[in-house]
């Protein structure tokens, strides 16, 4: 499971932002992955490489701008379908394809395709802005994302956890606080701080009804930004952020705990990338 937080600019001028998003993964601390790294196909970000699900991933940045982000939804633990397709290969089809996110949604929606369920997130980059496109797979209803400050969890997004509220406010006051350019470097150390935020957000109604069939001591991990389940050997192992500002220049950052993960001694890997985005109609 993941979080993701964004700041949508609605008009983006000199010295701001177009977009600023933070995203935490939450996943088994044995599943093997790469860290962020620029792939063959020239997309950055972490890549899944667990036999049988080599390849996918959730979340990637494109050269061109285009950004996915994937959050699986919380299910009451017998509704789980272990033999579904698996959802990371959805972030590098989207990215990978010319149909823009609203589209490429529309086309998800006809699919007929299997999945456990998932919130998926398409941004398209434009010279005004993002346009942020959400899909909710239980639902079926592809929508756009107004500009502003959004939260998204592993619930349907009209139902959030506590935690995804939580979330939203503590970026309204980063955003307010330092959301400029030349505050970048204490942009990025509050947002890093922002997603290690350990306070259990209980009791939430919603998350104890998805999740039903799961300990309480399981779904009480599950109440904050910051996750760990030891117990279960899962929790929150790396956090990302991108920012894009207003002269297309792209920062990504990773900081992900190093393979094979000892919660003992717990070892960092930190991944950097700047670069502008490719304009490809000006090529």
């Amino acid at each position: 499971m993941c979080l993701l937080f964004l700041y949508i600019n609605p008009d983006p001028k000199k010295g701001e932002y177009k977009l600023v998003l933070v995203n935490n993964r939450d996943e088994s601390y044995q599943r093997p992955t790469k860290k962020a790294h620029l792939w063959d196909s020239n997309l950055y970000g972490g890549m899944d490489i667990q036999s049988g699900k080599e390849g996918g991933t959730w979340l990637a940045l494109s050269q061109t701008g285009k950004i996915g982000c994937l959050l699986n939804i919380l299910t009451p633990k017998e509704q789980f379908q272990p033999e579904a397709t698996s959802r990371g290969q959805l972030i590098v089809d989207y990215l990978l394809n010319d149909l823009a996110g609203m589209e490429y949604l529309e086309k998800l929606k006809m699919s007929g395709t299997i999945f456990n369920p998932f919130n998926l997130l398409t941004m398209d980059w434009g010279e005004d802005g993002y346009r942020v496109s959400y899909y909710n797979s239980e639902d079926k209803v592809p929508a756009d994302i107004e500009p502003g400050i959004h939260g998204f969890g592993n619930s349907p997004n009209d139902k959030p956890f506590k935690k995804v509220n939580r979330g939203e406010k503590r970026l309204k006051e980063i955003i307010e606080a330092c959301g400029r350019v030349g505050d970048e470097a204490r942009l990025l150390k509050e947002l890093f701080t922002m997603m290690e935020d350990s306070t259990k957000n209980l009791p939430d109604h919603q998350l104890m009804e998805q999740g039903r069939g799961y300990s309480d001591e399981l779904i009480n991990s599950l109440s904050s930004i910051w996750v760990t389940a030891a117990t279960w050997l899962y929790g929150t192992r790396t956090t990302t952020v991108i920012l894009v500002d207003n002269t297309d220049r792209v920062v990504f950052k990773e900081r992900t705990m190093r393979e094979p993960i000892n919660l003992d001694d717990i070892e960092w890997d930190v991944s950097e990338y700047s670069f502008r985005v490719k304009n490809i109609g000006n090529i």
